[in-house]
C-alpha cells in the first residue's frame, strides 16, 4: 500500500484502546502508517517511531507563516474566509485549531519531501484540521474520522464543515453518526461505516452468577454528563428496595467523580456502589469476566455530546455479560435488541430494576442471550475484519 500518515492529538491515549488494537491489526497484514501525535504522548510505542511534535517549533511561524502566504495566498485567503465566517465554538476548540493549523504551516515543507498518497485525522477535530492544512499546502488528499462529541457537540467545530467538504472520504464506527454527518450535508457515498475492532477473545468458564450471594454489577467509561451516571445510583436505589442484594463497580475517572462520590453518601448506597477508578485493559477484562451484567446508561449531554456505539459495550458482549444499554444515540448499534442486549430508556429506571430483579430471580433464563451476545461481538467487531476494511477504503481512494 502506498504511505499513509496518521494524525492524533495525543498517542498513545490510555482510554483510547480501540486505535492500538487497530493499528496492531494494521501491522499483522502489512499496513503501516507513520504515526504523528500533535498535542502529546510519547515518541515510541512497541517499538514504533511517533512522530511527536516539538511546541519549539511552533516559533518557526515567524518564517513559515509569510512563506507560506506568499507561496499559497488562495490556501491561506480560504482558511481565513472560513475562520471568519462564524464565531469559534468554545476556547477548547480555538486551542485546539490554532496548535494545528501551526502544525500544519511549520511541518508542511518536510511532508512535501515525504511524498505521502494519503493524509487521515483519526479524529473530526484537532487531528483533522491538521491533516486539512497540509492537504493544502502539500496537494496530498486527506481524510478523516468522525466518531461522537466532534460532530454532535454544540458548536461543532470552527473548520468542520470546510473539512467535510474536502476530505476524500469520512470514516465513521456507528449508524448514528453515519446519519449526523449526512444530515450536515455530506453525502452518503462519501461517509464510510468501518466500526472499530476488539483481539483476544476471552472465555467465560460459565453463566452462572458470579456470585451466590449477590448480583455483580459493571459499568466502565470516564465519570462524565454523558455517562448517565446518575441514573445508575437511582437504579442502586430502587435495587435496595425491592431487596435485591447486588454490588456496582464503576471502573472510570473524570470531572464528575467527586460529585457521584457524594451522591452515592447521601443517597445511603455507598456500601453497593463502588468507584474504583481507572484501570488497565488487562484488569478491566479480568472484571468483566467477574461480572453478571454490564450497564450502559449513556445520554446526550447539554452541550450535545454522546456516545456512538461506546467500545466497551461489544467488550462487555465477548466476556458474556448481560448487556442493559441505554437506548440513545448509538448504543443500541452494539447489539441486536431482545435477541444479544436489551436497549432501555436510562430515565425509566424502573424497567431497568425490574430486568436486574429477574436475572437474580432466574440467571439461566438470560444464558441463550449472553451466548448470542459472544457470537455477535466476534462477527461484527473482529479487529482483523475492520483493519481490512478501512484498509481496502484506503486503497480504493487512493487509487481513484
Amino acid at each position: 500500500m502506498n504511505q499513509v500518515a496518521f494524525f492524533y492529538a495525543t498517542f498513545p491515549r490510555p482510554t483510547e484502546t480501540f486505535v492500538r488494537r487497530e493499528l496492531r491489526a494494521f501491522a499483522q497484514i502489512g499496513f503501516d502508517p507513520d504515526l504523528y501525535s500533535i498535542w502529546k504522548g510519547r515518541s515510541e510505542w512497541e517499538g514504533k517511531k511517533i512522530l511527536k511534535f516539538q511546541f519549539f517549533r511552533l516559533l518557526y511561524l515567524f518564517f513559515w507563516i509569510p512563506y507560506w502566504a506568499w507561496l499559497k495566498p488562495q490556501v491561506f485567503k480560504e482558511i481565513l474566509v472560513e475562520l471568519w465566517a462564524k464565531p469559534c465554538p468554545n476556547l477548547q476548540n480555538w486551542n485546539e485549531t490554532f496548535l494545528a493549523l501551526g502544525f500544519a504551516l511549520v511541518e508542511a515543507h518536510n511532508f512535501k519531501n515525504k511524498k505521502y498518497s494519503l493524509l487521515h485525522g483519526i479524529w473530526a477535530t484537532m487531528p483533522a484540521t491538521a491533516a486539512l492544512a497540509l492537504s493544502k499546502l502539500t496537494n496530498t488528499p486527506f481524510s478523516m474520522g468522525a466518531h461522537a462529541y466532534d460532530v454532535f457537540r454544540t458548536g461543532g467545530d470552527w473548520l468542520l464543515q470546510h473539512k467535510f467538504e474536502n476530505a476524500l472520504f469520512i470514516r465513521t464506527s456507528s449508524q448514528s453518526t453515519a446519519r449526523r454527518i449526512e444530515q450536515l450535508g455530506v453525502p452518503m457515498k462519501k461517509i464510510k461505516l468501518i466500526r472499530r475492532g476488539l483481539a483476544n477473545w476471552p472465555v467465560r468458564s460459565n453463566f452462572e452468577l458470579v456470585n451466590e450471594s449477590r448480583l455483580e454489577l459493571l459499568s466502565v467509561g470516564r465519570l462524565v454528563e454523558k455517562k448517565g451516571y446518575i441514573y445508575q445510583l437511582k437504579i442502586a436505589v430502587e435495587l435496595l428496595l425491592r431487596a435485591v442484594p447486588f454490588r456496582l463497580q464503576i471502573i472510570g475517572s473524570g470531572p464528575l467523580e467527586k460529585f457521584l462520590v457524594k451522591e452515592t453518601n447521601r443517597l445511603g448506597i455507598a456500601d453497593h456502589v463502588l468507584f474504583v477508578g481507572s484501570k488497565s485493559q488487562k484488569e478491566t477484562r479480568k472484571v468483566f469476566l467477574e461480572s453478571d451484567i454490564f450497564l450502559f446508561t449513556g445520554v446526550v449531554a447539554k452541550n450535545g455530546d454522546r456516545d456512538g456505539i461506546p467500545n466497551v459495550i461489544p467488550e462487555a458482549m465477548s466476556t458474556g455479560c448481560l448487556i442493559l444499554a441505554s437506548c440513545n444515540a448509538g448504543a443500541s448499534e452494539a447489539f441486536i435488541e431482545d435477541v444479544s442486549g436489551f436497549s432501555l430508556n436510562p430515565k425509566d429506571t424502573k424497567n431497568w430494576t425490574s430486568l436486574l430483579e429477574e436475572f437474580w430471580e432466574e440467571p439461566g433464563s438470560f444464558q441463550l442471550m449472553r451466548k448470542r451476545a459472544i457470537e455477535h461481538s466476534r462477527q461484527a467487531f473482529d479487529v482483523k475484519s475492520t483493519a481490512h476494511s478501512f484498509c481496502s477504503v484506503i486503497e480504493q481512494n487512493i487509487n481513484l
